[in-house]
């Protein structure tokens, strides 16, 4: 019989509105080179290695939750508004590692390499990322007893850098996910990647000790999810849509090998240890999530869906074309948009342009989650065509788009437009 949370949630599909607490995930796994009992293990510890052979995050706690049951499926992603996403994890072993609630640079943890800044305050964070999936597998087919990925003897030169099929991913430059399961730097033979900041989309907090101080047994730790983040919503909305949500904890909590020079055999340290699901002590990881599908319904006719209407104004008195947050946009934009209509900061607006030292437009504008965009030039503000250029993501919730020079060749026009376009659902 389902957990009678399970059946409170299940009933409200036929709403808009959701809310979720689920107490129990439908899987969850210790993602560690030599966990060879994956689907029965009690405890799942986070720690990192600086063995070569090792990804720095080596073992890592992945965790999953099918909400097919719970919350309409495929609805498109810009469909599903969220409010809050929230994962809570227990404690296992009384003071084991020092509760760190702030984010550390990766140089914090590069000792006796160049560029190396030692850290201003004690212990490590515990960081909560998305999960991406190589070997063929997906959300839907990778399960808690599912191939790791390759792995190399023990005393190999290589193990298991950036090769387990199951990972914790932030997004790069590009806007595609990037594995962070060896931002720190590690370097062999199989690895020569420069290090890069990981971007949390979480960090464990706890009421049960302060920061500096040693966790005791069975604290909580929440991870609130940075909903203020364009691309990690998108992540959230796709997984919602697909009914599969996957996260990923891991900490870089240093752990120390027994044997002598890092050969294998087992390690201590001062890391945190999880309670699963197959716990019989200590609860389980528990997600609690808000938010509205919206649905088709327009009762009042107004070009606004009933339930876009109730998720920011909490009520359908509000028109297509008022602006309330006086932003120059109009709901129905905003809505088309899929910018917050109660937030003048939030609007699809350039907020820079530019040529840069070769004579290529450069243009910043802030995104939407689950949006495309396409930049279109014009001479004359009437014909408007795609512009050739390339799209990166320099920091949480910008775009910048390059382009190439509008006075290349042989004909310059006297002047150039550009615009940029959102290609609403």
């Amino acid at each position: 019989m389902l957990p009678l949370v399970w059946l409170l949630a299940a009933l409200r599909l036929c709403a808009g509105e959701f809310t979720l607490d689920v107490p129990t995930p439908t899987l969850d796994r210790w993602m560690y080179p030599f966990n060879f009992e994956p689907a029965t293990r009690p405890v799942a510890p986070t720690f990192a290695s600086f063995d070569p052979r090792f990804d720095t995050r080596d073992a890592q706690f992945f965790i999953g939750w099918d909400t097919d049951t719970l919350v309409t499926t495929n609805r498109h992603p810009v469909n599903y508004l969220l409010r809050r996403v929230r994962l809570s994890l227990t404690i296992t072993a009384d003071q084991a590692f020092v509760y760190d609630p702030t984010y550390d640079s990766y140089v914090t943890y590069m000792t006796n390499q160049p560029g190396y800044v030692p850290d201003t305050d004690a212990g490590r964070p515990v960081e909560l990322y998305g999960a991406a999936f190589r070997g063929g597998f997906t959300a839907a087919t990778y399960t808690e007893t599912s191939s790791y990925g390759p792995l190399g003897p023990v005393a190999g030169d290589t193990i298991s850098i950036a090769t387990r099929n199951a990972y914790p991913v932030m997004f790069g430059p590009d806007g595609q996910p990037l594995d962070v399961s060896n931002n720190v730097g590690q370097q062999n033979a199989a690895w020569t990647n420069a290090p890069f900041e990981a971007r949390p989309w979480a960090i464990g907090q706890t009421t049960n000790a302060a920061p500096g101080d040693p966790v005791p047994e069975d604290s909580k730790f929440t991870f609130d999810v940075d909903l203020t983040d364009p691309l990690v919503v998108g992540y959230l909305q796709q997984a919602l849509d697909q009914g599969k949500l996957r996260l990923v904890v891991n900490s870089l909590s240093p752990a120390v090998q027994i044997t002598p020079g890092g050969t294998g055999g087992g390690g201590v340290g001062n890391y945190p240890q999880w309670s699963t699901r197959k716990n019989l002590v200590y609860d389980a990881p528990r997600l609690e999530l808000t938010g509205t599908v919206i649905t088709d319904a327009d009762t009042d006719q107004d070009g606004l869906p009933d339930d876009w209407e109730r998720f920011w104004f909490g009520d359908l008195s509000a028109t297509a074309d008022g602006d309330p947050d006086g932003d120059g946009q109009s709901n129905r934009a905003e809505f088309l948009a899929g910018t917050d209509p109660t937030n003048a900061a939030s609007a699809l607006r350039v907020l820079s342009s530019r040529f840069d030292a070769d004579g290529n437009a450069v243009l910043r504008f802030p995104i939407a989650p689950s949006r495309t965009y396409r930049i279109e030039t014009s001479v004359d503000l009437t014909s408007w065509n795609a512009a050739a250029g390339q799209l990166t993501y320099p920091e949480k919730g910008i775009a910048e788009w390059t382009g190439l020079s509008p006075f290349a060749g042989p004909l310059r026009p006297p002047t150039g437009f550009y615009r940029v376009v959102v290609d609403a659902p």
